[in-house]
């Protein structure tokens, strides 16, 4: 593994509550494919941008969830809200955020994607699906179709368990949205 690579190999900490031993074996083969998904994009990602993971996070969240103020990000993002106010500082000066006086609080600031932001974003999904492309062509067609159309379904069976509150994925985004 390269330096600053990622590892999460090491995540995977045995049976879960379930009994079902098939299921237990095809939970743990999705997982351990996610994973290595998640890692392939997320090393790519850093090794094409001058973005740190978090960065990255960060400006996600907010292009998928639109303006934000600094607490509801915060929030979204499971972090302080000091932590955040620098992150989103720092993209800020590097152009990629914007950050407006709220039309409705003088102490609120709406945090928004520049246009730099969004092309940066891009370049990022774009190195992304690439890395995943290069991955599928070792698939033949009617494989990747298979895998494309479960990847949906079990993409949607997580947004129903986090709707149910359990502990589900937040969307497909994962690195990259």
């Amino acid at each position: 593994m390269s330096a600053g690579a990622l590892d999460f190999g090491a995540l995977h900490s045995g049976a879960s509550e379930e009994t079902d031993p098939a299921l237990e074996e095809d939970a743990w083969s999705v997982e351990a494919a996610s994973l290595a998904l998640v890692e392939m994009t997320l090393n790519a990602v850093v090794r094409g941008s001058d973005l740190s993971v978090t960065q990255l996070r960060v400006l996600l969240a907010v292009d998928r969830h639109g303006p934000l103020n600094l607490s509801g990000l915060a929030a979204l993002l499971g972090m302080s809200v000091s932590a955040t106010g620098r992150l989103v500082a720092r993209l800020h000066t590097a152009g990629l955020l914007t950050r407006l006086l709220s039309p409705h609080s003088r102490r609120e600031v709406s945090i928004d994607v520049t246009d730099t932001g969004r092309r940066s974003l891009e370049r990022i999904r774009a190195a992304r699906r690439g890395h995943i492309a290069a991955a599928l062509r070792h698939l033949p067609p009617d494989s990747r179709r298979t895998l494309a159309r479960t990847l949906r379904e079990l993409t949607a069976a997580a947004a129903v368990d986090g709707a149910d509150g359990a502990e589900g994925a937040e969307g497909a985004e994962g690195a990259g949205g």
